[in-house]
Protein backbone atom coordinates (compact mmCIF):
# COMPACT_ATOMS: atom_id res chain seq x y z
CA UNK A 1 0.00 0.00 0.00
CA UNK A 2 1.12 3.56 -0.76
CA UNK A 3 0.78 6.92 1.01
CA UNK A 4 1.25 9.69 -1.56
CA UNK A 5 1.06 12.74 0.73
CA UNK A 6 3.16 12.90 3.90
CA UNK A 7 5.28 15.25 5.96
CA UNK A 8 7.48 12.70 7.69
CA UNK A 9 10.87 14.16 6.84
CA UNK A 10 12.59 15.65 9.90
CA UNK A 11 12.99 19.39 10.33
CA UNK A 12 12.16 20.55 6.79
CA UNK A 13 8.66 21.99 7.27
CA UNK A 14 5.82 21.79 9.82
CA UNK A 15 5.96 18.00 9.78
CA UNK A 16 8.16 15.67 11.85
CA UNK A 17 10.25 17.81 14.17
CA UNK A 18 13.09 15.33 14.69
CA UNK A 19 14.72 12.24 13.25
CA UNK A 20 13.30 10.27 16.17
CA UNK A 21 9.72 11.29 15.38
CA UNK A 22 10.26 10.60 11.70
CA UNK A 23 11.55 7.10 12.46
CA UNK A 24 8.56 6.43 14.72
CA UNK A 25 6.15 7.50 11.97
CA UNK A 26 7.93 5.23 9.50
CA UNK A 27 7.58 2.37 11.99
CA UNK A 28 3.84 3.06 12.19
CA UNK A 29 3.63 2.62 8.43
CA UNK A 30 5.59 -0.63 8.52
CA UNK A 31 3.37 -2.10 11.24
CA UNK A 32 0.27 -1.38 9.13
CA UNK A 33 1.72 -2.84 5.91
CA UNK A 34 2.20 0.45 4.08
CA UNK A 35 5.49 -0.13 2.31
CA UNK A 36 5.83 2.91 0.04
CA UNK A 37 5.65 6.50 1.24
CA UNK A 38 6.07 9.65 -0.83
CA UNK A 39 7.81 12.44 1.09
CA UNK A 40 6.04 15.67 0.13
CA UNK A 41 7.38 18.59 2.20
CA UNK A 42 5.86 21.99 1.51
CA UNK A 43 7.44 24.02 -1.27
CA UNK A 44 6.51 27.70 -1.46
CA UNK A 45 8.13 29.24 -4.57
CA UNK A 46 7.88 32.73 -3.04
CA UNK A 47 10.07 31.72 -0.08
CA UNK A 48 12.54 29.22 -1.49
CA UNK A 49 14.26 28.23 -4.71
CA UNK A 50 13.84 24.77 -6.14
CA UNK A 51 17.56 24.11 -5.75
CA UNK A 52 17.55 25.01 -2.05
CA UNK A 53 14.36 23.04 -1.46
CA UNK A 54 15.72 19.91 -3.13
CA UNK A 55 18.96 20.17 -1.18
CA UNK A 56 17.06 20.36 2.14
CA UNK A 57 14.71 17.56 1.12
CA UNK A 58 17.56 15.26 0.07
CA UNK A 59 19.43 15.96 3.30
CA UNK A 60 16.33 15.14 5.35
CA UNK A 61 15.75 11.94 3.35
CA UNK A 62 19.34 10.84 3.92
CA UNK A 63 18.75 11.02 7.68
CA UNK A 64 16.09 8.29 7.52
CA UNK A 65 17.26 6.32 4.48
CA UNK A 66 18.01 3.15 6.45
CA UNK A 67 14.37 2.30 7.11
CA UNK A 68 12.20 -0.72 6.36
CA UNK A 69 9.89 0.98 3.84
CA UNK A 70 10.51 2.65 0.49
CA UNK A 71 10.73 6.45 0.64
CA UNK A 72 10.08 8.37 -2.57
CA UNK A 73 10.88 12.04 -3.12
CA UNK A 74 8.17 14.56 -3.91
CA UNK A 75 6.77 17.90 -2.80
CA UNK A 76 3.56 19.65 -1.90
CA UNK A 77 4.04 22.57 -4.24
CA UNK A 78 2.08 25.76 -3.84
CA UNK A 79 0.57 27.09 -7.06
CA UNK A 80 2.37 30.40 -7.65
CA UNK A 81 3.46 32.64 -10.51
CA UNK A 82 7.10 32.11 -9.54
CA UNK A 83 6.90 28.48 -10.67
CA UNK A 84 6.85 29.69 -14.25
CA UNK A 85 10.29 31.27 -13.88
CA UNK A 86 11.81 27.79 -14.02
CA UNK A 87 12.54 25.79 -17.15
CA UNK A 88 12.08 22.46 -15.37
CA UNK A 89 9.92 21.34 -12.43
CA UNK A 90 10.66 17.62 -12.59
CA UNK A 91 12.54 17.63 -9.26
CA UNK A 92 9.27 18.59 -7.55
CA UNK A 93 7.34 15.67 -9.01
CA UNK A 94 6.53 12.36 -7.33
CA UNK A 95 9.62 10.25 -7.96
CA UNK A 96 10.32 10.05 -11.66
CA UNK A 97 6.64 10.21 -12.64
CA UNK A 98 4.89 13.09 -14.35
CA UNK A 99 2.70 13.74 -11.30
CA UNK A 100 3.04 16.71 -8.96
CA UNK A 101 1.17 17.25 -5.69
CA UNK A 102 -0.24 20.77 -5.98
CA UNK A 103 -1.64 22.99 -3.24
CA UNK A 104 -4.19 25.60 -4.37
CA UNK A 105 -5.11 28.94 -2.77
CA UNK A 106 -7.44 28.88 0.25
CA UNK A 107 -9.54 31.72 -1.15
CA UNK A 108 -13.33 31.79 -1.09
CA UNK A 109 -13.41 31.62 -4.89
CA UNK A 110 -11.12 30.37 -7.63
CA UNK A 111 -11.25 32.72 -10.59
CA UNK A 112 -10.32 31.97 -14.20
CA UNK A 113 -6.68 32.89 -13.50
CA UNK A 114 -6.32 29.93 -11.15
CA UNK A 115 -7.52 27.43 -13.73
CA UNK A 116 -5.46 29.08 -16.47
CA UNK A 117 -2.40 28.80 -14.25
CA UNK A 118 -3.02 25.09 -13.67
CA UNK A 119 -3.54 24.50 -17.38
CA UNK A 120 -0.32 26.36 -18.24
CA UNK A 121 1.57 24.32 -15.65
CA UNK A 122 0.37 21.11 -17.28
CA UNK A 123 1.07 22.27 -20.81
CA UNK A 124 4.48 23.88 -20.23
CA UNK A 125 5.97 21.21 -17.98
CA UNK A 126 4.07 18.06 -19.04
CA UNK A 127 2.92 17.50 -15.47
CA UNK A 128 -0.33 16.06 -14.12
CA UNK A 129 -1.36 17.83 -10.91
CA UNK A 130 -2.74 15.88 -7.99
CA UNK A 131 -4.70 18.50 -6.07
CA UNK A 132 -3.80 18.10 -2.40
CA UNK A 133 -6.56 17.67 0.22
CA UNK A 134 -9.34 18.83 -2.10
CA UNK A 135 -11.91 18.86 0.72
CA UNK A 136 -10.11 21.63 2.62
CA UNK A 137 -10.53 24.47 0.11
CA UNK A 138 -13.39 26.90 0.62
CA UNK A 139 -13.74 27.25 -3.14
CA UNK A 140 -14.37 23.51 -3.45
CA UNK A 141 -17.05 23.30 -0.76
CA UNK A 142 -19.92 25.06 -2.55
CA UNK A 143 -21.25 22.49 -4.97
CA UNK A 144 -19.06 20.45 -7.27
CA UNK A 145 -18.54 22.85 -10.18
CA UNK A 146 -14.89 23.56 -9.35
CA UNK A 147 -14.19 19.86 -8.81
CA UNK A 148 -15.52 19.14 -12.29
CA UNK A 149 -13.44 21.96 -13.77
CA UNK A 150 -10.29 20.49 -12.25
CA UNK A 151 -11.17 17.03 -13.50
CA UNK A 152 -11.92 18.39 -16.98
CA UNK A 153 -8.44 19.94 -17.03
CA UNK A 154 -6.96 16.52 -16.29
CA UNK A 155 -6.12 16.93 -12.61
CA UNK A 156 -6.48 14.19 -10.01
CA UNK A 157 -8.12 14.94 -6.67
CA UNK A 158 -6.69 13.77 -3.34
CA UNK A 159 -8.70 13.36 -0.13
CA UNK A 160 -7.16 13.31 3.36
CA UNK A 161 -7.66 10.18 5.43
CA UNK A 162 -8.58 12.30 8.45
CA UNK A 163 -11.66 13.60 6.63
CA UNK A 164 -12.94 10.04 6.36
CA UNK A 165 -12.06 9.21 9.97
CA UNK A 166 -13.57 12.36 11.53
CA UNK A 167 -17.30 11.75 12.04
CA UNK A 168 -18.08 15.43 11.40
CA UNK A 169 -16.33 15.43 8.03
CA UNK A 170 -17.13 11.88 6.96
CA UNK A 171 -20.51 12.48 5.33
CA UNK A 172 -19.19 14.83 2.64
CA UNK A 173 -16.07 12.73 2.14
CA UNK A 174 -18.12 9.60 1.56
CA UNK A 175 -20.32 11.51 -0.92
CA UNK A 176 -17.27 12.63 -2.87
CA UNK A 177 -15.90 9.10 -2.90
CA UNK A 178 -19.21 7.56 -3.87
CA UNK A 179 -19.69 9.96 -6.77
CA UNK A 180 -16.23 9.23 -8.11
CA UNK A 181 -14.64 12.64 -7.59
CA UNK A 182 -11.75 11.33 -5.49
CA UNK A 183 -8.83 9.61 -7.19
CA UNK A 184 -6.37 9.38 -4.32
CA UNK A 185 -6.57 8.80 -0.57
CA UNK A 186 -3.55 9.91 1.47
CA UNK A 187 -2.77 10.78 5.08
CA UNK A 188 -1.15 14.24 4.85
CA UNK A 189 0.41 13.26 8.18
CA UNK A 190 2.59 15.76 10.04
CA UNK A 191 3.27 14.12 13.41
CA UNK A 192 2.21 11.22 15.62
CA UNK A 193 -0.32 13.09 17.79
CA UNK A 194 -2.56 15.67 16.14
CA UNK A 195 -1.94 14.64 12.50
CA UNK A 196 -0.65 11.06 12.58
CA UNK A 197 -0.16 8.49 9.83
CA UNK A 198 -3.70 7.12 9.69
CA UNK A 199 -4.24 5.95 6.14
CA UNK A 200 -5.13 2.39 7.11
CA UNK A 201 -7.93 3.58 9.43
CA UNK A 202 -9.58 5.50 6.59
CA UNK A 203 -9.27 2.52 4.25
CA UNK A 204 -11.03 0.33 6.83
CA UNK A 205 -13.96 2.79 6.98
CA UNK A 206 -14.15 3.02 3.19
CA UNK A 207 -14.14 -0.76 2.92
CA UNK A 208 -17.00 -1.05 5.41
CA UNK A 209 -19.13 1.76 3.93
CA UNK A 210 -18.38 1.64 0.22
CA UNK A 211 -17.13 -1.88 -0.33
CA UNK A 212 -14.29 -3.58 -2.13
CA UNK A 213 -14.55 -1.71 -5.44
CA UNK A 214 -13.92 1.77 -3.99
CA UNK A 215 -11.18 0.48 -1.70
CA UNK A 216 -9.42 -1.35 -4.52
CA UNK A 217 -9.78 1.57 -6.96
CA UNK A 218 -8.09 4.00 -4.57
CA UNK A 219 -5.32 1.58 -3.66
CA UNK A 220 -4.68 0.71 -7.31
CA UNK A 221 -4.67 4.38 -8.32
CA UNK A 222 -1.85 5.11 -5.87
CA UNK A 223 0.16 2.18 -7.25
CA UNK A 224 -0.46 3.31 -10.82
CA UNK A 225 0.61 6.86 -10.03
CA UNK A 226 3.98 5.60 -8.81
CA UNK A 227 4.23 3.65 -12.07
CA UNK A 228 3.55 6.83 -14.04
CA UNK A 229 0.23 5.61 -15.47
CA UNK A 230 -2.06 8.40 -16.68
CA UNK A 231 -5.31 7.89 -14.76
CA UNK A 232 -7.32 10.74 -16.21
CA UNK A 233 -8.91 8.72 -18.96
CA UNK A 234 -11.91 7.87 -16.82
CA UNK A 235 -15.36 9.35 -16.46
CA UNK A 236 -16.98 10.03 -13.10
CA UNK A 237 -18.59 6.99 -11.56
CA UNK A 238 -21.67 9.04 -10.76
CA UNK A 239 -22.24 12.61 -11.89
CA UNK A 240 -25.89 13.28 -11.25
CA UNK A 241 -26.77 15.68 -8.41
CA UNK A 242 -24.64 18.00 -6.37
CA UNK A 243 -23.20 17.45 -2.90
Amino acid sequence: MVDLHTHILPGIDDGACSVEESVQMIEDYYLHHINKVVCTPHFDPSKDTIADFVKKRDTAMSQVKDCNITLISGSETQLHDYLFYYSDLSSLSIGDTGYILLELPYTAKWDKKIFDKIENLMRMYSLIPIIAHIERYNAAKKGNRNLKRLIDLGCLLQLNASSVIDAKLRRRSIKLLKRGYIDVLASDCHNRKSRPPNLWKAYEIILSKLGDSCYERLAKNSDNILDGVNLRNKVLLQTEGEA
